[in-house]
């Protein structure tokens, strides 16, 4: 009767330790936290802005978080904040030219590379192919599947 508490607990601290790892090196060589890297790439690949209260639900992160993180953003210059006149309590967050070039030309090579060192090279393709239908499966069984978040070239 261990072997499920097994199976669970190998996976989810194996995320982690992947997840530090690529943390890390983004880190040293991005120069920006795993999460900042994830709220760039959101934004690129939404057409560059998303209410806040959006990209909060991408990322998995609090409202509060969302704010801190982007004021974080938008101090380095890769983020801006705009309010509609006619709507004062939206907020959207905008990737300015410094963002979009900071995630193309930095976070997201070095996220590929690190993914590909930390994670793919110690899988067989057989492993990841197990992984990506028992994560759908996982994310289809609570409700969780949204192809937006998870698969955005998939269907």
């Amino acid at each position: 009767m261990t072997e499920p508490i097994y199976s669970w607990l190998y996976a989810q601290q194996g995320v982690d330790a992947v997840t530090a790892a690529i943390g890390r090196r983004m880190e040293a060589e991005a120069g920006c936290s795993l999460l900042e890297h994830a709220a760039l790439f959101r934004l690129h690949h939404s057409g560059g802005r998303l209410r806040m209260s959006e990209l909060a639900e991408l990322l998995e992160v609090s409202p509060s978080g969302i704010t801190r993180l982007v004021e974080r953003l938008v101090a380095r210059g890769w983020v801006a904040r705009e309010q509609p006149a006619d709507n004062r309590r939206l907020v959207i967050a905008v990737l300015t030219p410094e963002g979009e070039e900071m995630c193309l030309r930095t976070t997201a090579p070095v996220y590929r590379a690190s993914l590909a060192e930390e994670f793919t090279a110690l899988l067989s393709d057989r492993d990841l192919a197990d992984l990506r239908r028992i994560g759908r499966k996982l994310l289809e069984g609570h409700g969780r599947w949204d192809v937006r978040r998870f698969a955005p070239s998939e269907e």
